[in-house]
């Protein structure tokens, strides 16, 4: 088991000695991390063989007979020391904790203030404590032969089962609370029902085996591991053959073994899980502009990973929602160190990779185009490089990426490979968009930040799954995507409107031509007006040409008609399904999606991350589109 000493030494982790303290047992065992929450009450059997981190403004270290208390109660549980988390340049622990501690002879150590290097620690105990008991049960595995029971879901049965059958007894483990989880046979918990109360108190604690006379059979209890409340090994028969002392001590050390692999298992799924948490909360910090908490969050989990000024960012598309675990795994193994990774928190098949834009852009690309690779209906989309502070727009341009490479044979799309109407535009443009979000970049950073932040995701996503993606719930991202709109004086209902928001957005986003001189103030149809923008245009729709339905005709009613479908159907004199069928071919054609997600998929494809562009298209070559 871990001791102390080993945990002084976890890289990162910030835990020391307090100078100086008289009962500081370096080789007390460890077993994980606790941190108090101030002021908050404390569960005593949580803390046994743990660190207990106490926060530096925990109300506790500022009343001497409360924090007596606590630490009494920590003597009790047998925690194995006490941490305060403060700063490197804290000037020390307070006197009053230094006398509770040497009076309780608990040690005393500081650690890290930052929540995500207590993680740090905790994962390394595990992962130690887990080592070991790994080595300790290869030992065990050549003198019993039931030691390859250890570990598996239904070890505890496996062995009691074993044990039942080598003595001829009735057998059952009974935890806390009398909850048999093991029997053979069947019906052994019906013959211990008697002595239950007996149970109760060897779990309790006090005494480690009894023996009994009931009802005219031999009853021996036995408490396994040395945890309180513990596991009662219960044993029933006529009368026990004389081997039978030395195999059930064999069985406790499994069963014990087996208690504890379990228990290792359990904190090792709730550190997995924990650990998924923060790399979502990191992208969450990331996508909300955030960066330099993104960076001192994402350093508890994966060092080094966020120190770049640039970045790109994958989706990666499972083959369905129970596949997304495996994928995850895999994208892991495929980028190591060089990428953050983290379940979508918007779409349950998708996973992100946040990429720092380094000499390993090549192996990461490599490494995850084989994952998508790896099986059928896995889908790959790629940004273009952004600002790290830009998350948000490569997580979009990585989620159009996505839709085109959900339409092409390879299954893999980057979205740099795509000339967008934003590159196109002249030297105005900059000019323009400051213009037009002026009454947005006036406002208070956070403020401001929070806005645009739901605008990016707001306009190609609906509000629930922008919300997931940005952390927060559905109902702020629809107020803040109303008093933006108040703002700026537009309609979001109106597709001409979001169309050139969003353009406006992106363009700030991508900072083109921001260099450029100031320029006259222009309207968007000014901006529109030039001969590369039409050119674009024309390029843009022109696969729809080839095609011979009358697809662009259906779209520019669909525009006209604000993606109403049954609208446009009216319009051109056509049947509403056939209008869905012109969409849909045009989607194939345009790579892009257009048809808003019917209720039954609103949680698993984006809204209409690809109408802004056609609507534009549209409104350069076409009058009366759309009123922009």
């Amino acid at each position: 088991m871990p001791t102390l000493h080993f945990a002084t030494s976890v890289p990162h982790a910030g835990l020391r000695f307090v100078e100086d303290c008289p009962s500081a047992d370096g080789d007390r065992p460890l077993e994980g991390v606790l941190a108090l929450v101030p002021g908050g009450d404390l569960e005593p059997a949580l803390a046994h063989r743990h660190l207990v981190v106490i926060q530096r403004h925990d109300p506790r270290l500022g009343d001497p007979a409360q924090l007596t208390r606590t630490l009494a109660r920590l003597k009790r549980a047998q925690a194995a020391a006490v941490a305060v988390a403060q700063p490197p340049d804290a000037s020390g622990v307070p006197a009053a904790l230094r006398s509770a501690g040497a009076r309780f002879g608990i040690p005393l150590l500081s650690i890290s203030d930052e929540p995500a290097h207590w993680l740090v620690l905790h994962r390394a105990l595990t992962q130690e404590h887990h080592a070991k008991l790994v080595r300790t049960t290869a030992l065990q595995r050549e003198v019993l032969d039931q030691i390859h029971h250890l570990g598996q879901p239904d070890g505890t049965q496996r062995i009691v089962g074993w044990l039942a059958s080598a003595l001829h007894v009735h057998a059952a483990v009974v935890c806390p609370g009398s909850v048999v989880t093991a029997a053979a046979p069947a019906d052994a918990q019906d013959l211990l029902r008697p002595v239950h109360g007996e149970i109760a108190k060897l779990a309790d604690g006090g005494i480690r085996s009894a023996a009994l006379d009931v009802g005219g059979r031999q009853v021996r209890l036995f408490t396994i591991g040395d945890l309180r409340p513990a596991p009662v090994l219960a044993l029933t028969a006529p009368a026990f053959p004389l081997e039978a002392n030395s195999v059930v001590a064999r069985v406790l050390d499994l069963l014990a073994a087996q208690s504890a692999v379990e228990k290792t298992t359990r904190a090792g799924a709730r550190l997995g899980r924990g650990e998924a948490a923060v790399r979502q909360a990191v992208l969450q910090l990331l996508m909300t502009g955030h960066t330099t908490d993104a960076q001192r969050t994402a350093a508890g989990i994966a060092p080094g990973v966020l120190d770049t000024e640039e970045c790109r960012v994958f989706v990666l598309k499972a083959s369905s929602r129970t596949d997304r675990p495996a994928v995850i795994q895999q994208c892991q193994d495929a980028v190591g160190a060089s990428a953050l990774v983290s379940a979508c928190p918007a779409f349950p098949d998708e996973v992100i990779v946040v990429a720092p834009c380094r000499s390993t852009d090549h192996d990461v690309l490599d490494g995850l185009t084989q994952v998508a690779q790896d099986a059928p209906r896995r889908f790959l989309g790629g940004s273009c490089v952004h600002r790290l502070g830009d998350t948000n727009q490569a997580y979009l341009d990585a989620s159009r990426a996505l839709t085109v490479a959900r339409r092409i044979p390879s299954r893999v799309h980057l979205y740099i490979t795509e000339i967008q109407l934003a590159h196109v535009l002249d030297v105005r443009a900059w000019s323009w968009s400051q213009t037009y979000l002026a009454p947005l970049l006036g406002l208070a950073e956070d403020r401001r930040s929070h806005l645009l932040a739901a605008l990016r995701l707001g306009l190609d996503f609906q509000p629930a799954a922008a919300a997931r993606i940005l952390g927060t719930h559905r109902n702020t991202v629809a107020r803040r995507l109303g008093e933006a709109a108040d703002l700026l004086g537009t309609d979001l209902q109106d597709i001409g409107h979001r169309a050139v928001l969003g353009l406006a957005l992106e363009i700030r986003s991508r900072r083109l031509h921001r260099l450029q001189p100031d320029t006259e103030p222009v309207e968007i149809n000014q901006l529109l007006d030039t001969d590369e923008v039409r050119r674009w245009a024309e390029q843009f729709l022109q696969p729809l040409r080839t095609d011979r339905k009358p697809l662009l005709d259906t779209l520019a009613a669909w525009a006209r008609a604000n993606t109403h479908v049954e609208t446009a159907a009216t319009k051109l004199d056509m049947n509403a399904a056939t209008v869905r069928s012109h969409l849909r071919d045009a989607e194939r054609l345009l790579q892009r999606r257009l048809l808003i997600a019917a209720p039954s998929d609103a949680d698993t494809e984006p809204d209409i991350a690809g109408a802004h562009d056609v609507v534009l298209a549209l409104a350069t070559l076409c009058d009366d589109i759309v009123r922009i």
